[in-house]
């Protein structure tokens, strides 16, 4: 049975609580650099740009303006924090670096659940906040740091065995379920790991455990229900497009049709594909490069855990939580960005801290204290060391003295004076350009904040029915094909800003073909005046108006 986690009272006093302070320092002193340090990328301005945009109602998500696929959650968490403090960077990063703390002190309380070692559980606190890839993810205005706190909340109220009132518990659950759909869709899996994990831990209540989690699953489904209302039949699309779930409703129902035209009847470089080198290379940059003070203490404790099930099942069931999202993220992200798994391995990382503390622990009480500390550091330290100096941070730090932030807001300065009010479409795969004109206050094309990814054509072949059939698919769910493109030119924008190098022909080949890149490039100089440009670093832009 596992007992409740003792509240945490910290005292100098108690080696364990010096650790924890210890490990709390680290993580600060790295997250105040991180965040002013850290370069941003495409996804983390599509978040700040389009929390903004839904919280003030100027766009409406799952409409015709912006199809996201994307659930709601975390936009109007982001959206209200930017309504209340200001929009920017320095916003977003700095609500991450608050849950961040949170979720440290949540991480101590779980890790002390599962190894019930106070030492061991601030040990993973240290070997997790240690690591400055993690620090890094976690200061930025993305999910990673909500959706960390969220689970790890989940982990403790279902393996609560004392709870203070049953329904608390029950209530509890259902809300956070709710919660993890909303915020990732990729979380749906978490739900029948923590509904096992709590029949495994109330096994002498069965009964009781199974009523608690039914009365969860209908609170969720209320919660879920509730939204879809709100949100309309956009946000049902985007929570039943589920391997299986997603077959059934297309053969048997109309819900997620456009989908299935999108995915049957067009193609793009993105399509899901497999290939092992790429699987190859991720893990050598996962395991090798980036996380490997964490990880790889967590191979051999996982292996631990799993041998001590029996005695410390919640560990094991750390190892295997965290295995199961390892794999889920790999296989989903071999399409269209196999290297995001280095990023979206920090909605998971805390629970192979756990397991890491459990081989350490077991390893350290086999050799005398003052070895086992000094070995402790000193593989802590060359480990990252090796880590940053190997990947610069994965690429997330472009130098260790200059703000990629400052650059971005000056470039904005810049394009102030030069652009327009109204629809502004950005053509650019890279973030500078949509991050500056955001925040030099005009309104940002919603497809083209991540332009690239939203680009497909229907497949060659079809007859006239079929690709207008395929072309309304692209548009209601948020895609562009050529044809779409070359019409939002033609109304046309209030201005385009353009992405100078590489040149819009070679970028647009990638996803449209080369005939077709040619025809927007066309449209572009037959329909508009280049008047000027504006340059920072390595980003040069130029603004087009209308003739």
């Amino acid at each position: 049975m596992v007992e409740r986690s003792p509240r945490i009272r910290l005292s100098i006093a108690d080696p364990a609580d010096r650790l924890f302070m210890a490990a709390v320092a680290i993580w600060l002193i790295q997250a105040v650099y991180m965040i002013s340090h850290v370069d941003s990328w495409l996804d983390e301005g599509l978040y700040l740009i389009k929390s903004a945009e839904y919280f003030s109602g100027r766009v409406q998500p799952y409409s015709l303006d912006d199809a996201t696929a994307y659930p709601p959650l975390y936009f109007y968490v982001l959206g209200a924090t930017q309504w209340l403090f200001g929009q920017g960077h320095l916003t977003g990063r700095l609500l991450s670096l608050l849950l961040s703390l949170c979720t440290l002190v949540l991480l101590r309380s779980a890790a002390d659940r599962c190894l019930r070692d106070p030492m061991a559980a601030a040990l993973a606190v240290l070997i997790y906040a240690a690591n400055p890839m993690v620090v890094a993810y976690m200061s930025t205005a993305t999910p990673y740091a909500i959706v960390t706190l969220l689970t790890l909340v989940s982990f403790l109220v279902v393996t609560e065995t004392k709870p203070l009132h049953p329904l608390l518990q029950t209530a509890m659950m259902g809300l956070l379920a709710a919660a993890l759909v909303l915020i990732r869709l990729n979380l749906v899996i978490t739900l029948p790991m923590f509904a096992a994990l709590h029949l495994l831990v109330r096994g002498d209540a069965p009964k009781r455990a199974l009523a608690t989690l039914a009365g969860a699953g209908l609170l969720a489904g209320a919660c879920l229900a509730f939204s879809i209302v709100i949100f309309g039949r956009g946000l049902l699309e985007t929570l039943t497009f589920l391997p299986g779930l997603s077959q059934i409703l297309w053969r048997f129902t109309d819900v997620g049709t456009e989908m299935h035209d999108v995915l049957t009847l067009t193609r793009s470089p993105t399509d899901l594909q497999f290939s092992w080198a790429a699987v190859r290379d991720v893990v050598n940059h996962y395991f090798l490069q980036l996380y490997p003070a964490l990880l790889l203490p967590a191979i051999p404790g996982g292996l631990l855990s799993l041998l001590y099930f029996r005695r410390l099942p919640l560990s094991g069931f750390c190892t295997l939580y965290f295995g199961v999202m390892t794999l889920v993220h790999l296989f989903g992200s071999q399409s269209y960005c196999p290297p995001c798994l280095m990023a979206y391995a920090n909605y998971f990382l805390p629970f192979a801290a756990i397991p890491a503390s459990l081989f350490l622990v077991t390893l350290s009480v086999r050799i005398p204290v003052s070895n086992a500390r000094t070995g402790l550091i000193l593989f802590v330290l060359a480990a990252n060391f090796y880590a940053a100096s190997k990947t610069r941070l994965g690429m997330l730090i472009p130098d260790w003295w200059s703000n990629p932030i400052v650059s971005v807001q000056s470039l904005a300065q810049s394009l102030k004076p030069l652009l327009p009010d109204g629809r502004i479409l950005v053509l650019s795969g890279k973030y500078q350009p949509v991050q500056a004109v955001w925040l030099a206050g005009r309104f940002v094309e919603p497809y083209s904040v991540s332009l690239f990814p939203n680009l497909r054509e229907p497949l060659d072949g079809l007859d006239p029915k079929t690709q207008a059939k395929a072309r309304r698919a692209l548009q209601r769910r948020g895609f562009r094909d050529t044809t779409a493109l070359v019409e939002n030119l033609k109304r046309p924008m209030a201005a385009v800003v353009l992405q100078e190098q590489p040149p819009l022909g070679d970028m647009l080949a990638q996803y449209l073909g080369k005939p077709n890149a040619e025809q927007v490039e066309s449209t572009l100089h037959e329909r508009y005046s280049r008047v000027g440009e504006a340059s920072r670093g390595n980003a040069t832009i130029s603004i087009w108006l209308p003739k």
